[in-house]
């Protein structure tokens, strides 16, 4: 029998089961844990790149040129190169938070309570380690399974992260104890009967 106020059948399972596959640059769509750690380092590996080869060429070019015009000229250029390459590292992570929450089924607008001092640190915690929806959501299909390169590239990245703290925990720890000697021989040689 032909209903013309029946609702028309749909298969809910291909709606469901649809993924996509996030792309590096994109500004629309889910982002994933994993991904959303490996794309924010991968971008910021590539600014400080891009910000080396400038300086590079800037410093190149300086050596060259025997004029202070010219020379000014090029520290304008990389200034504004530098300011640049900012600005992109800005927006491209405000674009992978908005896309991260949007994977929590969460509006992309909470991104600004990463500007609310102490809030940011909840909501920073939250894009790292809470899961995204299963399945589809308010915001999309579920971004495809982690690939080999994605997860060797979150390897890389915690492996550096591990690598950077310890040196830096080797040249403050040395120099927070030399403070201390210093701060304990100053305080004995002030206390009366030491010498001055």
């Amino acid at each position: 029998m032909d209903q013309p106020y029946q609702a028309p059948a749909a298969d809910i399972r291909t709606h469901v089961d649809a993924t996509y596959q996030p792309q590096f640059f994109a500004a629309n769509g889910r982002l994933g844990r994993m991904r959303y750690f490996v794309y924010g380092v991968g971008l910021t590996m590539l600014t400080y790149l891009a910000l080396a080869i400038v300086g590079l060429v800037a410093s190149l070019a300086r050596g060259g040129l025997k004029q202070a015009e010219a020379s000014a000229g090029v520290a304008m250029l990389v200034g504004f190169l530098a300011i640049a390459a900012m600005v992109f590292l800005l927006v491209m992570t405000v674009i992978y938070a908005v896309r991260r929450l949007n994977d929590i089924n969460l509006s992309g607008w909470m991104v600004l309570l990463m500007f609310v001092p102490l809030v940011n640190i909840i909501i920073a915690l939250m894009l790292l380690f809470v899961p995204g929806s299963r399945g589809a959501n308010n915001y999309g299909p579920a971004p495809v399974a982690n690939s080999g390169g994605v997860v060797a590239g979150f390897a890389l990245s915690l492996l550096g992260l591990v690598f950077y703290i310890g040196i830096m925990a080797a040249v403050a720890i040395p120099a927070y104890q030399d403070y201390v000697h210093r701060v304990q021989s100053m305080s004995q040689q002030m206390q009366p009967g030491g010498d001055y």
